[in-house]
């Protein structure tokens, strides 16, 4: 009798306890579940924030297809990161390469003038990518075309380039806008410093050219067509681009998206010439990615070859030439 209070004591306690852990219990159920509602929520969102971009950008490039069908087929706007007005300049007639590029590509020379061409260009080169690149370009048997800057420590991938059949072409020596922009003398001393470069490293006279920023930027001290009457006593040619990748924006540009931005305008659109702005540069592995898919869909296509720029390629600019200088070619 005496020890029964003691056990009454015992079992209320205990039963104190259990309702204790109860509630505990009920109450981390109660914060966690939120919890796990959230993570479950934000991976959602996370998947469908990603197949929006994707979608966005498949509806911009149709938005922007549509936008340029009734343009010049040797032209056009699909400028991505570098934009501006865009048109091109009149064909160049020098057929010189035609029978040996018609060769590679599997297509008559009589015909060669009459398929549509894709030039793959990839420019800020030599990276860590390069050879990357080249190796991809190697397994598909597709030559293109590298607008390089000067980047002492990569002789091997320039040299690589020119070996392999690719197009070398120049970039500006610096890519530094406000350097090689500032005036026409340090736009003229940058050009020569990266031709002599690439001519001492590569033995290559390089005869293409490409503006940082494209022709049509618009932070450039100087005149541009100052910059192109220069580049035409030097017999140099400028190419512009009517196709971008994306990559050149600094935010993350997903693989499928870098596809899209380039096939949609080449399965939209009936122009003669597709020329198809990429980087090689550190940071664009979509970009590399990204080249076997675009090179397979090209290849599946019926009257399109790869080419790389040379004199048969029509000339795709974003500032025409004058009048006059159209006049005296």
């Amino acid at each position: 009798m005496t020890h029964m209070p003691e056990n009454k004591n015992d079992y209320r306690r205990k039963r104190i306890n259990r309702m204790k852990r109860m509630i505990v219990s009920t109450v981390f159920v109660l914060l966690l579940f939120p919890n796990i509602l959230c993570i479950a929520a934000f991976i959602r969102i996370s998947g469908l924030d990603r197949q929006i971009r994707e979608l966005t950008a498949r509806l911009d490039g149709i938005a922007m297809a549509v936008s340029i069908e009734a343009q010049d087929p040797y032209g056009g706007s699909y400028a991505g990161n570098d934009s501006g007005a865009l048109e091109t300049s009149g064909e160049v007639v020098i057929v010189e390469q035609n029978e040996m590029l018609s060769a590679q590509q599997g297509v008559a020379a009589d015909d060669y003038d009459e398929v549509r061409k894709v030039c793959l260009t990839f420019d800020d080169g030599p990276s860590a990518n390069t050879d990357e690149i080249l190796d991809i370009l190697a397994r598909y048997n597709v030559k293109a075309t590298f607008f390089v800057n000067g980047k002492p420590g990569y002789e091997a991938q320039y040299q690589r380039i020119v070996d392999e059949g690719h197009t070398l072409a120049m970039h500006s020596y610096s890519h530094k806008y406000q350097e090689l922009y500032s005036d026409m003398d340090a736009f003229r001393e940058d050009f020569f410093e990266i031709q002599s470069y690439l001519m001492d490293v590569t033995g290559t006279k390089c005869r293409y050219y490409r503006f940082p920023g494209g022709s049509s930027n618009t932070v450039c001290n100087v005149n541009m067509k100052d910059c192109i009457d220069f580049l035409s006593e030097q017999d140099i040619v400028y190419f512009d681009w009517n196709v971008s990748s994306g990559d050149a924006t600094r935010n993350y540009v997903s693989t499928t998206q870098v596809v899209n931005n380039v096939m949609i305008p080449v399965e939209n659109n009936n122009w003669n010439t597709y020329v198809v702005l990429f980087h090689d540069a550190p940071g664009k592995e979509t970009t590399v990615e990204a080249l076997p898919i675009i090179i397979e869909r090209l290849q599946a296509m019926d009257g399109i070859v790869i080419v790389p720029i040379t004199d048969s390629v029509h000339t795709v600019q974003h500032i025409l030439p004058d009048e006059e200088n159209i006049m005296e070619e």
